[in-house]
């Protein structure tokens, strides 16, 4: 067996090593040149398990049910005696069959034992990051460094990582340095960039958030796979500000032309956008019904609840709601099903069903049934994942719905906890001045 660029054992002739060290330096950089190198190693090479194991990871970080079964055939009939090709095989298995958390667990024992496995690293941070694990997305990171000489070519990339998990724990200040330091490294590091942009959010930062994304914006804005997610954040800056004409240009540019419409969590951004310029009661144009219709396009199969909650925000915007009522049935049947127990089922059954069902009584007008539904569930939604950022459109819906509803005390309690958190923050204000 060869060695891979981190030192670790793995099948594969010499040639489709070369290309799978490449796609790991594209995986890492959120480079879409990362499929083509991932299908070269595996032409060089159809026996090369990491790189078949790249190329059904790739399918399932999509978050995509068909993506998700068609990663299946980049792994079926495919065995290894090599522990650690052996626990790929094992974790792609589960996460295809739905078990999202086993796939993370066993992820976390093969770092126990390969600390360098960088794309056990990365794979794992991204499961993290769609499990809500904010814990694990700072401490997955945090026990592999030690193992790893500062002075490696692709370490600057684990402090993007560890950044990003410093910031969903609430240390800003700690994520703000090690994003720095990621990017000092490796000026295209878009996922530490993300990272302290993030940090800027929640500290109520919004105008410096802005300045900054601006100055690494030589970095963001080529072709990667958080461009549209990076502009996004720019948008919602602009947004706390009420800057409502500098948020929908960016939505126009970069998350609602037609390749941004394809893929489900790019889709989710905008949405997500276009639902916080609706709670304030702006008019967004035509830009729903575009959005709806990609979403109508997709498959039916519940598989990511972060995913059905974007679809049915995107419904209700378009006054599309008997669509959105649809998704919510599909999902009631889902939770009933023998497969209940697998990750989506459990983040349906917690948290999922209940927003979904707060946000089309939010459709129908029916803003008490939104907060008595969305209420009680509003310190668990991490349990379907995506980030404090983007679950903040949940808060704002509920914080809305207070408001609507006459419920003038809550909607104040929730006001207070904005802007203790986000002092500077114009849209709490406002929401605050409303009642």
């Amino acid at each position: 067996m060869l060695k891979d660029q981190t030192g670790l054992l793995m099948s594969g002739s010499e040639e489709a090593v070369a290309h799978y060290n490449r796609a790991i330096g594209h995986l890492l950089a959120f480079q879409p040149e990362v499929v083509a190198q991932t299908e070269a190693a595996r032409a060089a090479d159809p026996s090369c398990v990491m790189a078949q194991a790249l190329r059904a990871y790739l399918g399932l970080m999509s978050s995509e049910y068909p993506d998700a079964v068609n990663a299946a055939r980049f792994v079926k009939g495919l065995t290894s005696t090599d522990a650690r090709e052996a626990g790929h095989l094992s974790a792609i298995g589960q996460w295809i069959a739905g078990d999202w958390h086993g796939a993370s667990r066993t992820l976390d024992q093969l770092l126990s034992l390969y600390p360098r496995d960088i794309l056990a690293l990365s794979v794992g941070h991204q499961l993290d990051f769609f499990l809500g694990e904010a814990g694990n997305l700072r401490g997955r990171i945090t026990r592999a460094l030690p193992h790893w000489d500062p002075d490696h070519h692709l370490y600057g990339y684990l402090l993007g990582m560890q950044a990003f998990g410093l910031e969903e724990c609430g240390q800003y200040g700690a994520a703000e340095k090690a994003g720095r330091a990621a990017i000092a490294h490796h000026a295209d590091n878009v996922w530490a960039i993300h990272a302290v942009g993030h940090t800027y959010e929640m500290r109520g930062l919004f105008q410096e958030g802005i300045t900054f994304l601006d100055s690494q914006s030589a970095s963001w804005t080529t072709s990667n796979f958080l461009k549209v997610h990076t502009s996004w954040h720019k948008a919602i800056f602009a947004l706390e500000q009420q800057d409502y004409g500098a948020a929908l240009a960016i939505c126009d540019e970069t998350l609602s032309f037609d390749q941004s419409l394809r893929t489900a969590l790019e889709m989710a951004d905008a949405g997500s956008l276009l639902w916080r310029v609706h709670l304030d009661e702006v008019d967004v144009g035509t830009r729903w019904e575009p959005l709806a219709e990609a979403w109508a396009s997709k498959d039916p199969t519940c598989w990511y609840v972060f995913n059905d909650l974007h679809a049915i925000l995107a419904m209700v915007g378009a006054g599309r709601q008997a669509e959105a009522e649809a998704i919510v049935t599909r999902m009631e049947s889902a939770i009933l099903s023998p497969e209940r127990l697998v990750s989506n089922g459990l983040a349906m059954a917690s948290a999922g069903l209940p927003a979904a069902q707060a946000l089309t009584a939010f459709g129908r007008g029916d803003y008490g049934r939104t907060v008595s539904i969305m209420a009680p569930i509003r310190h668990q939604l991490s349990i379907f994942g995506g980030s404090h950022a983007q679950r903040d459109v949940f808060q704002r819906t509920l914080l809305v719905a207070a408001r609507r509803a006459g419920q003038t005390g809550f909607a104040e309690i929730l006001c207070q906890e904005r802007l203790e958190a986000r002092p500077a923050s114009v849209w709490a204000a406002a929401q605050r001045g409303l009642l």
